[in-house]
């Protein structure tokens, strides 16, 4: 499915869609990337068959640099692109997130067959290089895996310290 069929099948998409806040603001440390932090959950409650696919885009922003109002700005306005990917084959959860320190931003996604995920990285990483820093665009793929087995093992615990 290209981004047009997506469009046009966003409305069905959409009523399974739901915005989800129990995450919101918990780290994860990805591969060699960073500590990482959910600014925004957006799953698809309705069932798929395929076989879970995790897959991880990271990149840097070209024009908004360390300016902390543009980052703001757009960890707002980023959920008006739902529409061009929440309605493609195969998608079922997308974690937004930002690195507090460098300010990449990285969207962790579980999909429902290989290649529907890598369809999606053949969609979006031109449009990512219109506006990121071309160096800085990466993806893996985790096959046969589902966002929790990936998450488990990356979520950052800050534990309490008794102090005596």
């Amino acid at each position: 499915m290209n981004v047009v069929d997506s469009l046009t099948h966003f409305p069905d998409a959409a009523a399974g869609l739901q915005l989800r806040k129990h995450r919101l603001g918990q780290q994860f440390d990805i591969e060699n990337a960073g500590r990482f932090s959910i600014f925004r959950e957006t799953i698809q409650t309705k069932p798929l068959d395929a076989e879970p696919v995790v897959l991880v885009i990271g990149f840097r922003l070209k024009l908004i640099k360390s300016i902390t109002v543009l980052h703001w700005l757009f960890q707002r306005l980023c959920i008006i692109t739902t529409p061009f990917w929440a309605g493609l084959s195969g998608f079922r959860t997308k974690l937004w997130m930002v690195n507090p320190t460098t300010q990449d931003y990285m969207g962790i996604y579980e999909w429902r067959g290989v290649d529907n995920a890598q369809g999606y990285i053949h969609f979006l990483v031109p449009i990512l290089q219109i506006f990121a820093i071309h160096s800085s665009i990466w993806h893996r793929t985790y096959e046969h895996q589902d966002l929790e087995q990936y998450l488990q093992s990356r979520q950052v615990v800050e534990h309490d310290t008794i102090q005596s």
